[in-house]
């Protein structure tokens, strides 16, 4: 069994491509991505729009990628994290994403939730909320359907009031 895992684990770092659905049919093939839904959710927002400047020509890389503040997990953390999240397809399910990061991986939960959904992430440094924001509408011009509902606050998650807003009902997923 630890034999099984462990080939799995390097197996997910070659998930790597030359484009955004080559990426994708690695992290399919290699089994990370296991749920059609999950499949779309990546098909439907290219990692190219949210990494680092200047890390472009490695955008589909199965790697993480930083620069100063700007983190970007690699893409087999983020298939993993999603299939576990149990996503509802075109879905009115709420949505908070804590340490927003990029914007990522809130625009591929916004992508499969669809446009009855809400969607919220919470970002720390304010440097890392203006490259969210910025990849956020490079992404929705290149999005072919209906924009969700995605908003990215600066903050921080620990001071997020339990007596107003969202937070006052809850949220149906949390990452």
């Amino acid at each position: 069994l630890l034999t099984f895992k462990l080939k799995h684990i390097v197996m997910a770092w070659r998930s790597s491509g030359s484009n955004n659905n080559e990426m994708v049919d690695n992290l399919k093939r290699f089994a990370v991505i296991t749920s059609q839904t999950i499949e779309q959710g990546f098909r439907s927002v290219d990692r190219k729009f949210f990494v680092p400047r200047d890390h472009e020509s490695i955008a589909h890389a199965d790697q993480p990628l930083k620069e100063g503040n700007i983190h970007i997990s690699a893409p087999h953390i983020y298939g993993s994290a999603l299939e576990a999240l149990e996503l509802l397809e075109n879905s009115s399910l709420s949505f908070l994403n804590i340490g927003s990061g990029t914007g990522y991986l809130s625009c591929i939960v916004a992508s499969i939730l669809g446009p009855h959904s809400t969607n919220y992430g919470i970002e720390i440094h304010q440097d890392v909320v203006q490259h969210s924001l910025e990849a956020i509408s490079k992404w929705k011009i290149a999005f072919d359907g209906k924009i969700p509902h995605l908003e990215v606050i600066h903050g921080n998650a620990l001071n997020i009031s339990m007596d107003e807003g969202e937070a006052l009902v809850g949220f149906d997923r949390i990452y």
